[in-house]
C-alpha cells in the first residue's frame, strides 16, 4: 500500500515571485510559514512598516493555531466537543451549546448544502472517519479500506445538515448519525478572517496561501498577483509542464482547488482520495481536479467541493445554484471544462482544448 500525504498539497505556484527583489525599495516583504488546519500556511505581507507587518503576521498566526484547534472535528476544541456530544446523545431531544463561531458555521453551512443540492455536505464526519482521513496527521497509521456494511448503514442514516436545528445557541438533531467535519470549509472561512485581521492593521498588499488555496490584497509591486494552476496529471513526476494554467487575480480575489491528489491512498492498484461523495460513500468519482475564482474563501472552499463531487455531468448545474462564474474542471480523461467568465480570465499553457459550459 502506497500512503501519500503530502502536506504541502501545493494545488497552486506563484509564478515570478520577486518576493526578494522587490522594485519599491521603500517596501519590503515579509513572510511567515506555519503549519495548520493540516497544511504549510504562507503568508506574504508587502509594506514599509516592519513593525506593522510583522505585528500582523504574529497576531494571523495566533488565530490561525486557534481557529484549528477549535474547528478540528476530532480534536478537544468547541468541535470536537460538540461531536462527542453528538456521539453520547441518549436521544433525539438531546439540546447542546457552542460557542457562536461553531453555530456559525452549521448556519453558513446548512446554506450551501442546500445550494449544492447536498454535495457540500459537512454532516458525514462519521463517513470520513470510517475512511481513516481523520489520521491524515498521524504518518504511523495503516490505513485500510472500510467495511462496505458499514458504510451502507450510515448512507441509509443519510446525515445532513438540514437535521441539525438550532435556537439561538442551543443545538438538536434529530439523526444519530450527525458528527461535523468541516474540512472543505473552515479553510476558506479562517482566510476570510485572516484578510479582515490584515484589513484592520491597515494591511494593502498581502497573500495568504494554504496549501495552495490563496487569497490576495492588493497587487505585487503594482501588478496583479499572477497564479499557477497545478497540472493534476503531472502530480507524481513535477516538470516544466506541472502547471496546466496561469491566472492573474485581483485585489480581494480568491482561488481554491480541490483534486484527487492532495489526500490520498493507494491500496491493490486502486488510488482513494479523500473527497468522499456523500451520495455513494466512497471518493467521488470523474474529477481529478476543480478550481474557483471568487472573492469570497469561504464559498470558494465549499464550491471546489461540491463541484468537485458533482463532476463533468453535474458541475455547472451546481455552479449556477452557488453562484459561482469563474470554475475549471479537469476530468478524470483529461478533459477541461470552463465556464466562459473563467475562459475569459484564464491562460490555459496545454495543447488541450477546452470545453466551454454555458
Amino acid at each position: 500500500m502506497n500512503i501519500n500525504f503530502n502536506v504541502c498539497l501545493l494545488t497552486f505556484f506563484l509564478l515570478f515571485l520577486t518576493a526578494c527583489q522587490n522594485k519599491d525599495p521603500s517596501k519590503g516583504l515579509y513572510q511567515q510559514q506555519l503549519f495548520t488546519f493540516g497544511t504549510l500556511i504562507d503568508i506574504s505581507i508587502v509594506s514599509d512598516n516592519s513593525e506593522q507587518a510583522k505585528r500582523a503576521i504574529d497576531i494571523i498566526s495566533s488565530e490561525f493555531d486557534h481557529l484549528h484547534t477549535q474547528w478540528h472535528p476530532w480534536k478537544n476544541g468547541a468541535l470536537g466537543q460538540l461531536n462527542k456530544k453528538f456521539y453520547d446523545a441518549s436521544s433525539s431531544s438531546d439540546t447542546f451549546t457552542s460557542p457562536p463561531s461553531v453555530i456559525k458555521l452549521i448556519q453558513d453551512s446548512q446554506l450551501l448544502s442546500e445550494q449544492s443540492n447536498g454535495l457540500f455536505n459537512p454532516a458525514i464526519g462519521q463517513l470520513v472517519k470510517l475512511w481513516q482521513f481523520d489520521q491524515i496527521e498521524n504518518e504511523n497509521y495503516q490505513f485500510k479500506i472500510p467495511d462496505p456494511e458499514k458504510i451502507q448503514q450510515l448512507l441509509e442514516k443519510n446525515p445532513q445538515m438540514q437535521d441539525i436545528l438550532i435556537n439561538n445557541e442551543k443545538i438538536t438533531t434529530n439523526n444519530a448519525a450527525i458528527v461535523l467535519d468541516f474540512g472543505a470549509f473552515a479553510k476558506g472561512v479562517a482566510i476570510e478572517k485572516m484578510m479582515s485581521i490584515l484589513k484592520d492593521q491597515h494591511i494593502d498588499n498581502a497573500l495568504i496561501n494554504a496549501g495552495g488555496d490563496l487569497k490576495v490584497l492588493g497587487s505585487k509591486n503594482g501588478k496583479a498577483w499572477k497564479i499557477g494552476i497545478k497540472n493534476p496529471a503531472k502530480t507524481q513526476n513535477p516538470s516544466e509542464k506541472a502547471i496546466i494554467a496561469a491566472i492573474e487575480l485581483n485585489d480581494n480575489e480568491t482561488l481554491f482547488t480541490s483534486g484527487n491528489y492532495e489526500r490520498f491512498f493507494e491500496f491493490q492498484g486502486k488510488h482513494y482520495h479523500h473527497i468522499i461523495d456523500p451520495r455513494t460513500g466512497y471518493p467521488a468519482v470523474g474529477t481529478q481536479s476543480v478550481t474557483v475564482l471568487t472573492e469570497d474563501a469561504a464559498l470558494a472552499d465549499a464550491a471546489s467541493t461540491a463541484l468537485f463531487v458533482a463532476g463533468p455531468k453535474l458541475w455547472a448545474e451546481i455552479a449556477k445554484k452557488m453562484n459561482v462564474q469563474y470554475v475549471m474542471l479537469i476530468s478524470d480523461d483529461n478533459k477541461i471544462y470552463l465556464t466562459p467568465a473563467m475562459a475569459e480570465r484564464i491562460e490555459l499553457l496545454t495543447d488541450i482544448k477546452p470545453v466551454i459550459v454555458k
